[in-house]
C-alpha cells in the first residue's frame, strides 16, 4: 500500500469512487478550458488565424484532451478505444454546449436574470449532465 492511502481525504475518496470520479472529471474540465483558452489565442493572436477557425480548432484539442484524459485517469479504461467512443464523447460535448447556449438564452433573454449568474447555475447542471453520459454512455463498461 502506498503512503498517502492513509490520508484522510484519500481514503473518503477511496470509498466513494463516483464522487472520487466526478472531482476527476471537474479538475480535468478545469485543466482543458484553460487548453481551449490557450489554443485559441495561439490560433488568433500568435497566427492571426480567423477567430471561429480557432474556436474549432481550439474545442477539437481541448475536447480530444478531455476524451483521452477522462477515458484512461477518470474512467481507467484500458480497452483500445474506438471511433464510436470517441464520436459519442464529442456528441456528449457538442450536447452539453448546446444546453448551455439554451439555458443561457432562457434565463437571460426570456426571465431577464444577470448572465453571470446565470452561466454559474448552468455550469453546475451542464457539468453533471456531461459526467453522467460520458460515465453511463460514451465510457460504460460493457
Amino acid at each position: 500500500m502506498e503512503w498517502y492511502q492513509d490520508i484522510v481525504i484519500i481514503k473518503f475518496l477511496n470509498s466513494r469512487p463516483v464522487l472520487k470520479q466526478f472531482i476527476k472529471f471537474s479538475l480535468i474540465g478545469a485543466l482543458n478550458t484553460i487548453v481551449d483558452f490557450v489554443a485559441y489565442l495561439f490560433f488568433t493572436r500568435v497566427l492571426s488565424w480567423h477567430y471561429l477557425l480557432a474556436a474549432f480548432l481550439a474545442f477539437s484539442l481541448a475536447a480530444t484532451s478531455s476524451f483521452l484524459l477522462n477515458r484512461y485517469w477518470t474512467f481507467k479504461l484500458e480497452n483500445k478505444f474506438s471511433a464510436t467512443e470517441y464520436a459519442k464523447f464529442i456528441l456528449v460535448a457538442v450536447g452539453g454546449l448546446l444546453l448551455t447556449m439554451l439555458f443561457l438564452y432562457i434565463l437571460v433573454d426570456v426571465f431577464f436574470w444577470y448572465d453571470l449568474w446565470a452561466k454559474l447555475i448552468i455550469v453546475v447542471i451542464v457539468v453533471n449532465y456531461n459526467f453522467w453520459m460520458q460515465k453511463l454512455w460514451t465510457f460504460k463498461i460493457k
